[in-house]
């Protein structure tokens, strides 16, 4: 909440969970979950194409998951036969069953859909000598008993020189480093939450994965199908951690599908948000439920009203002739800025999610579009190219913004313009980003690129090094603009700023409206207030410029130095001396790559320089951020690389993991 001012108003719920929040990062087993370096790219892609418009006349389906790439694999290769099964493709340690694969009828791909499924609720809490636990919320003015679950924690004893010396830790007992207080003897659940948790005695968490789902019952049952029917009845099991599905089948079938359970919300259903919407805090004490379901069907795992499967996102054959999924937005109803101004057939309001990463889908569909635009089809090697696709999606759109800027002032009056424009750095990165395609190619011989053919390294040419020069100055002006923008004037008003791909949609709303905003959110906060000039256009096009040169001072400081070496020769500025990947073993040392498996390193550099960046198709992106020579390194992407084609043979499928199954690089 906040005052009309702009300063945030006192909340004890919103500060409870901004310091629960913190010590959750700083906790080593979620750090990857909040480091941007270590994260890396954890979306997907998948589309397909028709059979219409390939070359064989059957339908292709291509997917890469993205998650974290270490050794060993993510996945690992699995196949199963029996007298009512032939599947093979991949799985994770442990799981009975192929997760993502193909047999002799369908073959199937996925992509995370982010769905929201989890509410947090601002909980008024009792004292209440009536509950067994000691204390309740209160609901429409009723007290509701929160349950208490007796704990046993166990951890290993430290320090005695002994190997997995497991023992009991005793409640009270402190936690080193964390200010949340000491072991706790029992954990508090509400009931009225799908018994989630309750924490601080101020909030609870409500999500549909605290009921028992049956996830594993849909992969058992693909591994088995023969026809699109059975595909479809699987899906019904899916029903927590919402998946959208590429599928193909030797029927000539091409299909787009989501899943999960979407639970529908008592406010939304009724037509209208009651307080805040569904992904800030809402308020405990009545309006905001989830509606109970009394009566739910054969198939469904959670005890509340679900949006039905027919109203989920879906495609069968499109008339198009292609699907794309990047886990972008699979139903549109965000592309207007507003999640909530769709319609339900029932009247309520139909609700997905607040917001999606829409550049990787939009270059897929570009590239798609391209190729049908040229001999009217798309084959599988065209799948192949548009997977190793290394445009930065953003580029596209802020270069013009960019370089309109630097024209502006070399006609301007705007002492701080005029500035900006005499400033031969600034002159000179502006040529190299007017003739830039937006790609990202590493520039150094070390370098691996899509292009290297067989994998075999080569020398860049002049034209890739002068790519890769542009890449760098634009990935570093990016972070630099976000900064003087969205993250300077949020913080003035001690606000914190969003994550990076919302403050790139911020900025391309932000420039896409500037005529009817002048520079100015909805909230009513200047979010180009940290320039100096007086007109809006004039602030705008500072804070663009100023990003520019800002970045320059960069590369040539002491931030960049290792890779750099202080210079301000822009040739020097090659991409592939930031943009680097480590493929960690959980031994690490020697066991990681590099320095196992012999990968040609940049010297003095750690990891594998690689062509790609942020939110390319390639998926190899990281700190939106950067403002260092490190923070440009990523240790996620695609985990498996796949294309398959549907026809009366059966299927044919390709497949490609990095890293392997043994850990060990050197091994077959």
């Amino acid at each position: 909440a906040a005052d009309p001012g702009g300063a945030p108003a006192a909340d004890p719920a919103g500060d409870a969970m901004r310091r629960w929040a913190e010590e959750v990062r700083g906790l080593p087993s979620f750090a990857q979950l909040f480091d941007p370096a270590r994260r890396g790219d954890t979306g997907s892609n998948e589309w397909g194409v028709a059979g219409s418009v390939t070359p064989s006349g059957r339908p292709i389906i291509a997917n890469d998951p993205h998650l974290s790439l270490d050794l060993p694999s993510t996945f690992y290769p699995i196949g199963l036969r029996s007298p009512s099964m032939s599947v093979t493709g991949i799985g994770f340690a442990g799981a009975p069953t192929v997760i993502l694969g193909q047999n002799r009828d369908i073959t199937w791909g996925a992509t995370t859909n982010p769905l929201d499924v989890t509410d947090s609720y601002q909980e008024q809490v009792v004292d209440d000598p009536a509950s067994p636990s000691g204390i309740s919320t209160v609901y429409e003015g009723r007290n509701e008993p929160v349950v208490e679950i007796p704990e046993v924690y166990r951890a290993n004893t430290r320090g005695n020189g002994t190997l997995d010396d497991i023992g009991v830790v005793a409640p009270g007992t402190p936690v080193e480093g964390s200010d949340l207080g000491p072991v706790p003897e029992s954990t508090f659940v509400v009931p009225r939450r799908n018994n989630g948790p309750l924490l601080l005695r101020t909030f609870s968490i409500q999500y549909t994965g605290f009921s028992g789902t049956r996830e594993l019952e849909t992969f058992l049952r693909w591994d088995r199908a023969s026809n699109l029917d059975d595909f479809r009845e699987g899906l019904e099991f899916f029903d927590v951690g919402s998946q959208n599905w590429a599928y193909a089948d030797r029927d000539g079938n091409l299909g787009y599908f989501s899943s999960a359970e979407a639970p529908l919300r008592e406010d939304l259903e009724a037509g209208a948000v009651v307080g805040n919407p569904p992904w800030l805090l809402r308020d405990g004490t009545g309006g905001n439920e989830w509606l109970p379901d009394p009566d739910p069907g054969p198939n469904q795992a959670v005890p509340y009203q679900v949006l039905p499967y027919e109203e989920m996102p879906q495609v069968l054959n499109p008339d198009e002739g292609f699907f794309v999924n990047a886990n972008n937005d699979p139903a549109g109803t965000t592309l207007d800025n507003d999640p909530l101004n769709q319609r339900r057939p029932s009247g309520g309001i139909y609700y997905l999610n607040n917001g999606y990463d829409g550049y990787r889908g939009g270059r897929i569909t570009e590239r798609i579009r391209a190729e049908l635009a040229g001999d009217g089809t798309v084959s599988r090697r065209d799948m192949r190219d548009i997977q190793a696709d290394v445009a930065l999606p953003d580029a596209s759109f802020f270069l013009p913004y960019l370089t309109g800027a630097y024209d502006r002032s070399l006609g301007s009056e705007t002492p701080e313009l005029v500035a900006l424009a005499g400033d031969e750095r600034v002159a000179e990165a502006i040529e190299r980003l007017r003739g830039w395609d937006t790609t990202a190619p590493t520039g150094v011989p070390e370098g691996y690129d899509a292009g290297d053919e067989g994998g075999t390294l080569s020398d860049p040419t002049d034209e890739e090094i002068a790519t890769s020069v542009a890449a760098t100055i634009y990935s570093v002006w990016r972070g630099q603009f976000i900064a003087g923008s969205i993250d300077a004037s949020l913080e003035a008003v001690g606000v914190s700023p969003p994550g990076d791909d919302q403050a790139i949609a911020g900025l391309r709303n932000l420039l896409e409206s500037f005529d009817q905003n002048q520079g100015i959110g909805v909230s009513g906060v200047d979010l180009f207030a940290s320039a100096t000039s007086t007109t809006p256009e004039d602030r705008r096009d500072e804070v663009i410029l100023g990003a520019l040169s800002g970045a320059l001072d960069l590369l040539s400081g002491e931030g960049f130095a290792p890779a750099f070496g202080g210079s301000t020769d822009q040739d020097d500025y090659r991409w592939g001396r930031l943009h680097r990947v480590t493929f960690d073993h959980p031994l690490g040392g020697d066991r990681s790559a590099p320095p196992a498996g012999g990968f040609a390193t940049v010297e003095g550099l750690d990891g594998i320089a690689t062509d790609g960046g942020f939110n390319t198709v390639d998926a190899s992106g990281h700190n939106g951020r950067a403002d260092e020579f490190d923070d440009f390194r990523f240790g996620g992407g695609p985990v498996r690389r796949f294309t398959g084609i549907g026809g009366p043979q059966g299927i044919r499928g390709e497949t490609s993991l990095p890293g392997g199954a043994s850990g060990l690089v050197e091994s077959d």
